[in-house]
This record gives structure tokens, sequence and C-alpha cells, in this order.
């Protein structure tokens, strides 16, 4: 399954990342603090843009396969890996977290797969395995 940019998922994370520049403003700090943490927001906002809503670097997932209980993921740079389904992976109508536990890491890789990232058919198709795991 080809993953392509989500503007839903754009729109979540401008929004996330806009209400916490606010109440980082409305906290009652010292300028220079206020603004070395909006500045972190924004560098936060650009990676995670760049990486999971416009899919430009490097490790972008830019295809997914799902057989059984493997999941097979190639990044924008050509590599790929296998793991396995995390028992944390999430899936429902309006999104799937996906979290896959790879052998060489302690901790599982998660990326969140919107509607509008996938065709229709292959979303509900992923939805349906995720489940059935």
């Amino acid at each position: 399954m080809a993953i392509k940019p989500s503007p839903r998922f754009a729109m979540l994370l401008l929004l996330s990342h806009t209400i916490a520049a606010i109440a980082v403003y409305a906290a009652a700090m010292p300028f220079e603090a206020r603004l070395a943490i909006i500045l972190l927001v924004l560098l936060s906002l650009s990676y995670y843009m760049a990486r999971d809503v416009l899919l430009l670097l490097p490790d972008s997932w830019c295809d997914i396969a799902l057989d059984q209980n493997i999941v097979s993921v190639v990044s924008r740079d050509g590599s790929s890996f296998f793991g396995q389904a995390a028992s944390k992976t999430i899936a429902s109508p309006y999104f799937v977290l996906l979290r896959i536990r790879l052998d060489s890491h302690r901790l599982p890789v998660s990326r969140a797969i919107f509607p509008d990232a996938l065709g229709v058919g292959e979303f509900r198709d992923l939805c349906v395995r995720l489940k059935f795991l």
C-alpha cells in the first residue's frame, strides 16, 4: 500500500502545535524561556510535517505491506525493514496507529496513518487486517 501525503494529518499537527504555542505564550515565564519553547514547538512541527505528512525525509514511510502478523515497510530512501505488529496497534475508521516491533530495537516504531493517506479500499483493508491480528 503506497502512502501519500495526508492533508487531514497536516491540519491536526498544525492545530495541536498551535495550541501548544499559545499555551506557552500565555504561561507566566520569562520572555526568553517562552521564546525558546515556542522555537522548539516550531521545530517539532516542521520535523513531523516533513517526515509524516509531506514524506520528504529519508526515513519517511512510503509503502507498507501486511502479511499475517508481519509488517514490511519501505522508506523514502529505499531501505526496508520487517517486524511484527505490536499489541498496542490501534485501528479505527479515523486513523491507524501502526506500531511495529523490530528485533533490533527495544521500543516499537510507530506511525499514524490517516484515511486520506491511502486509497479508500486500502485503508479499509488495513483496518480489517489489523483488527484480526
